[in-house]
C-alpha cells in the first residue's frame, strides 16, 4: 500500500511528498538474520537494555550513549575527541536525541515525518546559540535491529531517511547530502554551516560497512565539525593542540551495500569519501567542495532553519 501526504518544511513552506510505501508493511517484510548469531558482545549488552519490553526511556538513552561512548562510530566523534570539548561539560548536552519507537512506526509515516520534523527545529534552535553540534534519529525496533542486510531493508531505510531530510525525499543510494546548522556569531550575526549525514544500522556488523554499525536498529548521525569548532570560540573554550589538524570524512547518507549486494564495492574508509581538515583559516568559494564546512554562509535570522545545499554524488 502506498501512502500521500503533506508535510511542512522547517521554514514554514507546504509541500507534497511522493508516494510511500507503508511502514507497516515495510516493517513485516524485513527478511530477520537469526537472533541467536548476535552483532557482538558490545551490541548484544546494549539490546538487552534497549530492545527489552518496558525499559524506561532514561535506561535506553544511557545504554545508547554508552555504547556510543565506547565505539564512536562516526569521523565526529573521534574529531571531538581530537580539538576536545569544554572541561567538565558532559558529552550527552551537545547532542540532540529524537527516539522514533516501534509505536511511532506503527501510526505510519506522517506521524514519523512530523515528530522528526518537530525534533530537528528544535536541534536547530539550540544550535544557533551553540548549544548542540550533532544530532541522531534512533529509529528503534527489533525487527529493524534484526533485519539482515537486503533490498526491502535498503528501501525502507531510504524512507526513513526521507521523513528527515524531506526537502531532498525520495532519498537516493550513493548520495551526500549535507545538512545546513546555524550559527549566532560574537558579532550577532548568523551563518549556516554544513553537517554531514550518515545512516547508521545494526545489520552492518560482520560486512564491508562495520562503521555504520549501532543497536537498536536504524538511526541518522549528524553533526558539523566546523560548527562545532566554532561554537566553542564563541562561548570562550580553544580547541585543543590537534585540532589544526583533525580531520573529518564526509560520506554518503545511504550506502547501496545496505542491499547486501556489496561485491566490488570499497572497503568503508578507503575512498569515497571527502576528508576535511575543518579548522583551517581559509576561506572558500560557493563552488568550492570545503565551502561551508569549516567557514559559514552568512544568512539573515529569518533563514536559521533553511537547507540551501543540494545533494551530490559520491565523492
Amino acid at each position: 500500500m502506498l501512502t500521500t501526504g503533506g508535510v511542512i518544511a522547517l521554514d514554514g513552506n507546504s509541500f507534497g511528498v511522493p508516494a510511500q510505501p507503508s511502514i507497516a508493511e515495510a516493517l513485516a517484510a524485513l527478511p530477520q538474520v537469526t537472533r541467536a548469531a548476535g552483532f557482538g558482545a558490545d551490541i548484544d549488552a546494549a539490546h538487552e537494555v534497549m530492545l527489552a519490553p518496558g525499559t524506561r526511556q532514561e535506561h535506553r538513552e544511557a545504554a545508547l550513549l554508552a555504547w556510543l561512548e565506547q565505539a564512536r562510530p562516526c569521523s565526529f566523534g573521534r574529531f571531538v575527541a581530537r580539538i576536545g570539548h569544554p572541561s567538565g561539560a558532559r558529552r550527552r548536552k551537545g547532542l540532540d536525541l529524537c527516539w522514533i519507537l516501534e509505536e511511532d512506526l506503527a501510526r505510519g509515516h506522517e506521524h514519523v515525518a512530523a515528530k522528526v520534523w518537530t525534533a530537528r527545529a528544535a536541534w536547530k534552535r539550540r544550535a544557533v546559540k551553540g548549544e548542540s553540534s550533532a544530532f541522531l534519529i534512533v529509529f528503534s525496533d527489533r525487527r529493524l535491529a534484526f533485519a539482515r542486510p537486503s533490498r526491502q531493508l535498503g528501501e525502507l531505510c531510504r524512507t526513513l531517511a526521507g521523513t528527515y531530510l524531506s526537502e531532498c525525499a525520495p532519498v537516493d543510494y550513493e548520495t551526500v547530502y549535507a545538512e545546513a546548522l546555524p550559527l549566532r556569531c560574537a558579532d550577532g550575526s548568523v551563518s549556516l554551516f554544513k553537517a554531514g549525514t550518515r545512516l547508521l544500522y545494526t545489520g552492518a556488523h560482520g560486512g564491508r560497512w562495520y562503521e555504520r554499525r549501532i543497536p537498536g536498529g536504524v538511526a541518522i548521525s549528524v553533526n558539523s565539525p566546523g560548527h562545532y569548532a566554532r561554537s566553542l570560540g564563541i562561548r570562550g573554550f580553544a580547541p585543543g593542540p590537534g585540532a589544526a589538524s583533525a580531520p573529518y570524512r564526509v560520506d554518503v547518507l545511504v550506502p547501496r551495500g545496505i542491499v547486501g549486494d556489496d561485491a566490488g564495492q570499497p572497503r568503508e574508509g578507503s575512498s569515497g569519501a571527502l576528508r576535511l581538515d575543518c579548522l583551517t583559516p581559509r576561506e572558500f568559494s560557493v563552488s568550492d567542495p570545503e565551502h561551508g564546512w569549516s567557514s559559514g554562509l552568512p544568512i539573515g535570522d529569518d533563514a536559521v532553519l533553511t537547507n540551501p545545499w543540494e545533494p551530490v554524488g559520491a565523492v
